[in-house]
């Protein structure tokens, strides 16, 4: 029998080839830890990197060696990644704000805004809860559901 570090390159290696067939943004969000962190590079429509704790799509395809303005955090970055968005409460990614169609919260979708509370999405928006409450509703960490507008529970 190999050994425990072979056996373990296998398992990964096994792995990270199961991703290409994971389509669902809560799929890929789960399967984080398997994808790549985002390095200088030539990326192709729908590649996936983790940067700057979150894990993000490759939706226009650029090579960072003729562009090197696109680095995560520079503002070129989100013309061509866009972050993924979890669907339940447990794949909730931090707050990133959206910057046009491409990356806008749909109703459904679950993220960690910047005061620490957990936001599912109501309608389609690219507004945080403190801009546009009333597409945002607050879970809280009990299971009880929060009014982001009026900060009431919700029965």
């Amino acid at each position: 029998m190999a050994d425990i570090y072979e056996a373990l390159a296998s398992a990964i290696y096994l792995a990270k080839q199961a991703l290409s067939g994971l389509t669902g943004e809560d799929q890929r969000i789960r399967a984080s830890g398997l994808y790549a962190n985002w390095t200088l590079g030539n990326y192709q429509v729908g590649d996936i990197r983790n940067a700057q704790n979150q894990t993000w799509e490759c939706f226009q395809a650029h090579d960072t060696t003729t562009y090197p303005d696109i680095q995560p955090g520079n503002a070129a970055w989100y013309t061509f990644w866009r972050p993924l968005h979890g669907r339940t409460p447990e794949t909730a990614r931090p707050w990133v704000a959206p910057q046009g169609a491409h990356d806008m919260y749909k109703a459904g979708e679950y993220m960690v805004y910047t005061d620490g509370i957990t936001y599912r999405c109501l309608s389609d928006t690219a507004y945080s809860p403190e801009d546009y409450a009333q597409a945002w509703e607050a879970q809280a960490m009990t299971g009880v559901v929060v009014d982001a507008a009026s900060g009431e529970v919700v029965l």
